[in-house]
């Protein structure tokens, strides 16, 4: 658990204290006397132990307690009566924590040791607490509070505790088939429980994943379960979400029901279906007295604003730009909302940064009338605080940052946040201001004399670039610099747009960046490519390019004029791709043998085996039947090693691929990956026959 918050007891564990209070008094055993060590011991069947001891009012009372095997304990304090006195977390590792405080009346009271959270795989521990009583203080040290950050509206807080579970806590997700369907549960303390990850320091565990890959089944109605063992439990929101990651039969919607039982009692399941790709999340909170309840916010996650334009416009607080302001989400407060005045072409960078809890952030940057103009989820793989890098502002106005969570309304992660936004007034060219509006704009600015060649291929499979100006599309090359080391004078740049009475059809669009010579100048490039569409930036991505490197990225635009944008980068061949995961399911070819397959969006690459020996001649063909694949080939030996490779069967005149007259070193088996130009980022689809033809 992360031990920068304190823990809160469970307040019913006052009754635990009272029913055993007759009993300790008589055991001398468990009555402390100050200075005198006493020892004890935690396991499943004792998961707490209590003590007595007597003071007077205003009398100070310090207990320690230490372990050796560095286990962090919990101590409570509580009176007679059984309120909570205060509270202490070992908050490292050493295994020794203290708990000191004034006593407010004389009295008998009960110390508890347990196990803090995040300790409950080891199942037993020795320890010694040692009570120190003495002296008086005219000030009562007040029972210890959890963290508390002030959320930027009135009356919001935020905190997290712990309270002492007698049966632990479990959630399940059952289904009703053999699909691969994956759990992840989130604690309020920062923990995610799934397949990768199947610990976490507040003590969770995951079982094994089933249905992974469709090759692990175990049953067709298969459960995953996350548990806690009894002891402390972290209060505050439980985040669940359900991936359907892959149909192992027929692509049909999944049943499935998650079931949450907290303490002993269960919490009414949820019941829901859901699509292959599609994310389902839910939530239930654990409260300061161990009570539970769902919070009945569920659902499928989309990438829609977390309540309408206009409540969030409303709602906005003003900053000023280059100042951090902090806030806070929780279930009841799902967004803040911030505004600015921004200019026409303004680079504006806004990050959103967890301080605490479970949140997982999430930003929209909104114009003037409420349209998106970008968003970020995770600012990289494996990281989940949110950053907006270099937007360009298309209009002079207010814009409003929306500072929120995965899954906006219906997500489940809490915590404090920082934010930062910053402007920076470019120094762009007049004829880059000038350039005629679209309802598709790519833009590529760069800091050197170097050439730089932009080109956007369209729905079609035809390319814009400074070859072919115009496509049948609409889509036009506006502007062009450092072409063929022809300076430019300013910033270069270079600019594909379709007019707004030409908008571009549905389909999916690929960008590239193609470094072709530095035209004598040494400088590293930087580059900033911006992809507008609708007047929404929709992506943009620093690019660092050296020297015939191509920077490739794709994007989606959909038949109700939404546009999805793919992940980008430097191609960098086969090590792009995760085939290794695919060598067991891979299909094995036979010489003469042609194979049917399909490259998309979702589908990347295929793989296939085949055995050769030594001396063995191939031709290895990959032709498009159908959409605008462009086909690319690789061939590896049995240890990975790239034996062949091929993109154009004829540069400039065929765009299928052909691995032509393979003479192979070895016998054995080896791998063709079928796949696109670009790989991983790659944006040609379609269908494509595979042929293995022996020459020998």
């Amino acid at each position: 658990m992360h031990r920068k918050f304190l823990q809160r007891l469970l307040l019913c564990m006052s009754l635990v204290v009272l029913t055993m209070s007759a009993a300790l008094a008589q055991e001398g055993g468990r009555a402390l006397r100050s200075g005198v060590p006493v020892t004890g011991s935690l396991d499943d069947s004792a998961v707490v132990q209590v003590y007595t001891l007597s003071a007077v009012a205003q009398q100070d009372v310090e207990i320690a307690v230490s372990n050796a095997l560095g286990v962090p304990l919990a101590i409570t304090l509580t009176d007679s009566a059984g309120n909570l006195v205060a509270q202490s977390v070992d908050a490292d590792t050493d295994g020794q924590g203290t708990l000191g405080v004034s006593v407010l009346a004389d009295g008998v009271y009960y110390v508890t040791v347990f196990k803090a959270g995040g300790v409950g795989a080891i199942s037993a521990v020795e320890f010694t607490v040692t009570a120190t009583i003495g002296g008086t203080g005219s000030e009562v040290t007040p029972t210890v509070e959890p963290t508390v950050v002030v959320s930027t509206t009135t009356g919001v807080t935020f905190q997290t505790g712990q309270f002492l579970s007698q049966s632990g806590l479990g959630v399940a997700l059952t289904w009703n088939s053999t699909d691969d369907l994956d759990l992840e549960v989130r604690d309020p303390i920062g923990g995610s429980l799934y397949w990768e990850t199947p610990t976490v320091a507040s003590g969770g565990t995951l079982s094994p994943n089933v249905n992974q890959q469709c090759a692990i089944t175990t049953s067709e109605s298969p459960t995953e379960t996350a548990s806690w063992s009894p002891g402390g439990i972290a209060t505050g929101s439980y985040e669940v979400l359900v991936y359907y990651q892959q149909s192992c039969t027929n692509n049909s919607p999944a049943s499935f029901t998650i079931t949450a039982t907290v303490n002993g009692t269960q919490l009414t399941p949820i019941e829901s279906t859901i699509n292959v790709g599609d994310v389902f999340v839910a939530s239930f909170e654990i409260n300061a007295d161990g009570s539970s309840a769902l919070t009945g916010l569920s659902g499928i996650v989309t990438d829609l604003l977390p309540d309408t334009a206009e409540n969030i416009l409303a709602s906005a607080t003003p900053l000023q730009l280059g100042i951090p302001v902090g806030g806070v989400i929780l279930n009841d407060q799902p967004y803040v909302a911030f505004s600015f005045e921004g200019r026409t072409n303004d680079s504006v960078t806004v990050s959103m940064d967890a301080a605490g809890g479970s949140l997982d952030t999430f930003l929209f940057l909104l114009d003037a009338a409420g349209n998106i103009v970008q968003t970020n989820d995770d600012l990289d793989v494996g990281f989940t605080n949110s950053l907006i890098s270099s937007a360009l502002l298309p209009v002079d106005g207010t814009y409003t940052i929306v500072a929120t969570r995965y899954g906006k309304r219906i997500g489940g992660t809490e915590g404090p946040f920082t934010l930062n936004a910053a402007s920076q007034a470019l120094n762009l060219p007049a004829e880059f201001l000038a350039l005629p509006r679209g309802s598709l704009e790519v833009r590529l600015l760069w800091n050197s004399a170097a050439d730089l060649q932009l080109l956007v291929r369209d729905a079609a499979g035809d390319a814009i670039f400074d070859d072919v100006i115009e496509a049948r599309s609409g889509g036009r090359l506006a502007a062009q610099g450092n072409v063929n080391c022809r300076a430019s004078t300013g910033t270069p740049f270079s600019y594909i747009y379709w007019p707004t009475e030409l908008p571009p059809r549905p389909g999916v669009y690929e960008v590239e960046v193609w470094y072709q010579n530095d035209c004598a100048d040494t400088t590293p490039v930087s580059g900033s490519l911006f992809i507008n569409y609708n007047g929404q930036q929709i992506f943009n991505d620093t690019i660092r390019p050296i020297v015939g490197e191509r920077y490739l990225t794709s994007f989606t635009i959909t038949a109700n004029n939404t546009a999805t944008p793919s992940d980008g980068g430097i191609i960098r061949g086969v090590s792009d791709l995760d085939y290794v995961s695919e060598l067991a399911s891979a299909i094995t070819l036979l010489p003469g043998e042609a194979r049917s397959g399909i490259i998309t969006q979702d589908n990347k690459f295929d793989v296939y085996l085949f055995t050769a020996s030594a001396g063995d001649v191939f031709n290895v063909a990959m032709n498009t039947t159908s959409g605008t694949l462009d086909p690319l080939l690789y061939v590896l030996n049995a240890t990975g090693s790239q034996v062949a490779s091929n993109d154009d069967a004829v540069a400039g005149e065929n765009t299928n691929a052909l691995v032509a007259n393979l003479a192979l070193p070895a016998d054995g088996q080896y791998i063709i990956i079928a796949t696109h130009f670009g790989g991983r980022y790659g944006g040609t689809t379609g269908t494509y026959t595979l042929t293995l033809t022996r020459l020998n």
